[in-house]
C-alpha cells in the first residue's frame, strides 16, 4: 500500500473518513494529523515511512485547542518538505483543499514551494473528478521513485525492521543495503558496508537472547558475536542442547556472513583480507552474493521469530552443564609479560587491564597450550576461568 501522510484538521470528520476510505480502495493509506506541529515531527523522524505527502490549504500549526486556521502550517510543511530535498529525500507532494483561496488561484506560499513536479495544482475537495485525478497522480509519482518501488518489493522483508524483530534503527541501515542490490550502478567501497551487515546481525542475536534461544553470557560475554553464533549451530560444548534451535542452513549463512563482515569491519582483516578484495572487485559479486545471504537469513527469521517467541519454550531448549573446577590459582605474570596460573597460559589480551596480578582465578575450561612461544613454560591454556571473590 501507498503510505501518505495527510495535514487536514478535519481528517478524522465523516468526510474526511469518507475520503480515507476512497484512497484504500485505490490502495493508498492515508496516515492524517490535524497540525503541522505533529506531522513535521513525524516527517523528520522518520521520512523513510511516507511515498507521499497531502496538504490541506488550511490547516492547525501547533496542537493547542486554542490555535486558529491559518496558512503558516502550510508554509512551515513546505519548508520541511524542500529541506528534505535538499538532503536527498524526495517526497512527492500534494495540494487537497476546499478552500477557495487555493482552488481558484495558487496560495503565495505554494506558488513560493511548488516546482517542476509537484505543488503545481490544487485538487479541489468538492469535485469528485478531482480525487480520482488525486489518486491516479499520487500512484503514478509513487511509481516513479526508485526507493518507494523498493519498499513495495520488499514489504514483507522490511517488517524485520520492527521493533518486534530488530528494530527500526535498523531500517535505514537495512534499506540503503537494498538499494545496492536493486542499483548495482550505486555500489561504491562495498567493503564499508560490511559493519552495516555486522550491526544488523548483532540486532538480530540481540532479539535472539531477549526471546530466550541464546543464554545472556553468551550473548554479552567476550566474543559475543561468534559465540551466538556458534551456540546457535548448538557447538557450545558448555551447554545440553535438548532441540534444534534454528534450520541448520541458516546457521551456516549466519556463519559465513560473519566470516566476511568481521574481517571486512577491521581495515586489515588478518584473515581473509575482506577490505582489500572487496575494495578491488570489479562486478561487486561476493558483496552481492553477502547481501542475498542476509537477505535469506533475516527472511527466515520473521518467520521464525513469529513461531518462536515464547521466551519459556525457548530457554526450555538449552541447559549449562555444570561447572566444574580444574584448578585454582592466582593470576601472574612473567618477565616476558605473559600472563599465567601454575602451568596454564592465560590470554594476554583478555587479561591485560581487566584483570590484577595476584587475583584468585578458578579455571573451569582447559586445553593444550599449543603457542609455540610459550608452551615450552606453560604446558596447558585456560580456555575459560572465572575469579573468585
Amino acid at each position: 500500500m501507498y503510505k501518505v501522510l495527510w495535514f487536514d484538521d478535519e481528517f478524522d470528520s465523516n468526510k474526511g473518513i469518507n475520503i480515507i476510505d476512497n484512497a484504500n480502495e485505490r490502495n493508498i493509506e492515508l496516515i492524517g494529523v490535524t497540525n503541522a506541529k505533529v506531522g513535521i515531527e513525524m516527517l523528520k523522524t522518520s521520512p523513510e515511512n511516507y511515498d507521499a505527502i497531502l496538504l490541506d490549504g488550511l490547516f492547525f500549526a501547533g496542537d493547542s485547542e486554542k490555535e486558529t486556521l491559518n496558512d503558516i502550517a502550510f508554509r512551515e510543511v513546505a519548508k520541511i518538505i524542500m529541506q528534505l530535498k535538499a538532503q536527498g529525500t524526495v517526497i512527492p507532494w500534494f495540494v487537497y483543499s476546499g478552500q477557495k483561496e487555493f482552488v481558484k488561484s495558487k496560495n503565495s506560499h505554494q506558488s513560493t514551494f511548488e516546482d517542476e513536479n509537484y505543488g503545481n495544482r490544487t485538487y479541489d475537495k468538492i469535485n469528485d473528478e478531482d480525487q480520482i485525478d488525486l489518486w491516479n497522480d499520487i500512484i503514478e509519482a509513487c511509481n516513479e521513485n526508485d526507493d518507494v518501488k523498493i519498499r513495495l518489493k520488499y514489504v514483507d522483508l522490511l517488517k524485520i525492521c520492527d521493533d518486534q524483530y530488530i528494530g527500526k534503527r535498523q531500517y535505514k541501515r537495512f534499506f540503503e543495503l537494498l538499494r545496492q542490490l536493486e542499483k548495482p550502478s550505486i555500489i561504491n567501497n562495498p567493503q564499508d558496508f560490511l559493519n552495516s551487515m555486522r550491526k544488523i546481525t548483532e540486532a538480530l542475536f540481540d532479539k535472539l537472547n531477549e526471546i530466550g534461544l541464546i543464554p545472556d553470557e553468551v550473548r554479552n560475554g567476550q566474543g559475543g558475536i561468534n559465540g551466538s553464533n556458534y551456540f546457535l549451530s548448538c557447538f557450545n560444548s558448555n551447554y545440553d542442547y535438548h532441540n534444534e534451535l534454528i534450520h541448520p542452513i541458516v546457521a551456516e549463512n549466519i556463519y559465513r556472513l560473519l566470516n566476511i563482515t568481521q574481517d571486512g569491519s577491521h581495515n586489515n582483516g588478518h584473515k581473509l583480507r575482506a577490505d582489500e578484495y572487496l575494495s578491488s572487485s570489479k562486478y561487486h559479486n561476493l558483496y552481492k552474493s553477502t547481501l542475498y545471504l542476509l537477505l535469506d537469513i533475516l527472511e527466515y527469521m520473521k518467520d521464525f521469530i513469529d513461531s518462536n517467541s515464547d521466551r519459556t519454550k525457548n530457554l526450555a531448549k538449552w541447559t549449562l552443564k555444570p561447572i566444574e573446577t580444574i584448578h585454582e590459582g592466582i593470576i601472574d605474570q612473567d618477565q616476558d609479560n605473559n600472563y599465567y596460573c601454575d602451568k596454564y597460559h592465560l590470554n594476554y589480551a583478555y587479561v591485560n587491564g581487566k584483570f590484577n596480578v595476584g587475583q584468585k582465578i578458578k579455571i573451569v575450561q582447559e586445553d593444550i597450550n599449543t603457542n609455540p612461544k610459550t608452551k615450552h613454560l606453560y604446558s596447558h591454556y585456560a580456555v575459560k576461568f572465572e575469579t573468585i571473590n
